[in-house]
C-alpha cells in the first residue's frame, strides 16, 4: 500500500509559489481541507523566513500539540528560531513531509531530520473554526 504523501515527492521548490509554506497550504488544502493563508517573504532568507513565521497572524489559529497527528504542521529550525515547515506523516512511525531549495519535496523521519541539522521546535494543530 502507498501513502498519499508519495505523490508529493519530487515536486520542485519554487521561491514564493512552492516554497515550505506554499507547499504546506497545498497539503493541507488538497488532503484536509484546509484553507490557509499566504505568506508573503523572500523564501531565500532563513531571517525572512524565521521573521514571517514568527509574526504572521495565522499562527494564532494553531495549538501545540505534544503528539503529532497526520496532517499537524512541524515546525523547524537550525537553532532554537522557527525557519522552516512541513507537514506531519503517520506512516511508518511517523516523518516530516517539507519542500526544501535545492532538494524539493523530502519525506524525513526525525533522526534524518537532525542529521540534516534541523530542530523541530514543535508539532502544531488548525483550531477547528
Amino acid at each position: 500500500m502507498t501513502h498519499w504523501a508519495e505523490t508529493y515527492l519530487g515536486d520542485a521548490w519554487v521561491a514564493g509559489t512552492h516554497d515550505c509554506w506554499a507547499f504546506a497550504r497545498r497539503v493541507w488544502r488538497e488532503r484536509f481541507g484546509l484553507a490557509v493563508p499566504a505568506i508573503d517573504f523572500a523564501a531565500h532568507s532563513a531571517l525572512a523566513c524565521r521573521r514571517a513565521l514568527a509574526q504572521q497572524p495565522e499562527r494564532q489559529n494553531w495549538l501545540e500539540v505534544m503528539q503529532p497527528a497526520e496532517g499537524d504542521a512541524v515546525l523547524m529550525g537550525k537553532n532554537a528560531r522557527p525557519a522552516h515547515v512541513g507537514v506531519w506523516v503517520a506512516a511508518n512511525g511517523g516523518a516530516v513531509l517539507h519542500c526544501l531549495e535545492g532538494a524539493g519535496v523530502v519525506c524525513n523521519s526525525l533522526t534524518a531530520l537532525q542529521i540534516n541539522g534541523w530542530r523541530v521546535l514543535g508539532y502544531y494543530r488548525r483550531a477547528a473554526s
